[in-house]
Parts: structure tokens; C-alpha cells; sequence
């Protein structure tokens, strides 16, 4: 069985305000001196010394890998594309939390189609065998999907949060969600366009690099920090409020009327449930 600890820490997962490509200690940025390839020929021979990473894994380490990543691609694009299609054309679906469904999915898929593919390639074979010009674009495409992602996520909890504290106002209607649809892309790619000026594909002799490539390794930190807070931190906090509030309200609503055993005992079965998801 393969574990966490036996993987190389760049096949794991790629950080927010980073690209999935970055290497460690091989050929790229240099963060002690802020400036690329600055130390490429002793990471060269560290690599020549210690071997490719790529090597500590077996051939049934490898072959997993391959049959784990396949599947995860082909059944993200599948699955997702199955939910546009589904709400789309399914008329039991029609609920007013669709359009954001949609639109969380096509992000999914965005992230299926380009940025799995390219992050396992560059895990297996160590550099970048595409165009140049692909890197800042597929850069720019991961920011993107994974933005657009978080905040239909935080438009949806928010959304339910005002369905629940104010039932009797007007519900989201469809040009609504399709305002808010527009603003979160609006927004995705305002914070993603910075990886069409910084991603580089950058060649270091039997090795090409797609990184961000910063003029210092301040303006790297502070892009990773601003990135960190719009995209994990502020969402985290509103989510984790938004839900905590509705589950407390739902726990606490009664049913009107006497009190029918059948129908309470429904009813509390759904509040539990409604915990579980929440506490999940």
C-alpha cells in the first residue's frame, strides 16, 4: 500500500499561490539569492549525487500511480459532466441553487481536463515536455478552476444562510444567479491573469521549469499570502459561520401544529442528519 510518506512531497499537491510544477531543490527559483537558476549546476549535481527522486518509487509504485491518477482524471470528467448535463436537462432539478451547481461543476471540470493532466506528467517524467507558451496558460487555467470553484462555494453558502434566516424574502432568481455566476468569473480571473505575466517555462539545459518566476522572493510571499487569504481563509470563516448558523436554526425549528408522532420523529431523523453533514 502507498503512503503519504513514501511519495515525493511535489506529488502530493500543489500549493495555492503556486504553480503544480515546482521542483524543490532542482533547477528553478533560488529563494535565498531572489534570482532564477542561481544555484542551477550544485542542484544539478545534488540531483546527480542523490539520484532523481522519481527513482525511490518501485515499478508497482509507479504503475499505481498511473492507475490512481487515470481513474481520478476519468471519472471527474465523467462525473462532472454528468451533473451539467443532469441539471441542465432534468426537470426534478430545477431547484434555485441549480445554476451554481452548474457552474461548480464546469470549474471541476476545468480542473480535471487541465490541471491533473499536466501535474502528472511533470511528476512522472520531471520536466516540462509542453510549449512554452502553454505553461503561463495552464497556470493561469488551475488559479482559475480552483477560484471559481471556492467562491461558487461561498456564493451557495450564502445563499442558503438567507434562505434559511429569511424564508419569506424573494428567493435567488435567475438573473440573479447568473449576475453572481458572472461576478465569481469576473473575479477567478481577475486573481488568476497574474499567472499569464509570471509563468514562465524556463530551460535549463536537459531540464524545463514551469514556475512563477518573481523579481523577488518578497513579491512570491505576497502574492502566496493574498492568495491564501481570498481563496481558503475568507471563504473558510464565512462558510464555517453561514452553515453553523443555519444547523442551529434548523436544529431549533419545530414543525407548526400538534404533535404528531410520526411526523416529529421525520422531522428528527432530518435534523440529524442535518448534523451529521454539518459536522462532517
Amino acid at each position: 500500500m502507498m503512503t503519504s510518506d513514501s511519495l515525493p512531497s511535489d506529488i502530493i499537491n500543489c500549493p495555492l499561490g503556486g504553480s503544480c510544477f515546482h521542483k524543490g531543490t532542482s533547477a528553478g527559483w533560488n529563494h535565498s539569492s531572489g534570482h532564477p537558476n542561481a544555484d542551477n549546476s550544485s542542484a544539478a549535481n545534488e540531483t546527480e549525487e542523490h539520484g532523481d527522486p522519481m527513482d525511490l518509487l518501485s515499478a508497482d509504485a509507479r504503475t499505481g500511480l498511473i492507475v490512481l491518477y487515470t481513474l481520478t482524471i476519468v471519472f471527474s470528467i465523467v462525473g462532472n459532466i454528468l451533473v451539467v448535463v443532469v441539471f441542465t436537462k432534468g426537470r426534478r432539478c430545477r431547484t434555485d441553487i441549480r445554476p451554481f451547481l452548474i457552474n461548480l461543476a464546469i470549474a471541476d471540470l476545468i480542473m480535471a481536463l487541465i490541471c491533473m493532466p499536466f501535474t502528472f506528467t511533470f511528476v512522472m517524467i520531471r520536466t516540462w515536455v509542453f510549449s512554452k507558451p502553454m505553461c503561463p496558460i495552464v497556470l493561469f487555467m488551475q488559479h482559475l478552476s480552483v477560484s471559481a470553484s471556492v467562491f461558487t462555494n461561498m456564493a451557495i453558502g450564502i445563499d442558503r444562510f438567507l434562505v434559511v434566516t429569511f424564508p419569506l424574502r424573494a428567493r435567488m432568481t435567475t438573473q440573479r444567479a447568473k449576475y453572481t455566476i458572472g461576478i465569481i468569473w469576473v473575479c477567478a480571473i481577475g486573481l488568476s491573469s497574474v499567472q499569464l505575466v509570471v509563468g514562465r517555462a524556463t530551460d535549463h539545459g536537459h531540464i524545463v521549469d514551469c514556475d512563477e518566476q518573481w523579481p523577488s522572493p518578497g513579491s512570491r510571499r505576497t502574492f502566496t499570502m493574498f492568495v491564501l487569504f481570498i481563496t481558503y481563509i475568507t471563504p473558510l470563516v464565512i462558510l464555517a459561520v453561514t452553515y453553523s448558523i443555519v444547523s442551529i436554526l434548523l436544529w431549533k425549528r419545530t414543525a407548526p401544529g400538534n404533535a404528531h408522532e410520526g411526523r416529529d420523529l421525520q422531522q428528527l431523523r432530518a435534523k440529524r442528519k442535518v448534523r451529521s453533514i454539518f459536522t462532517f
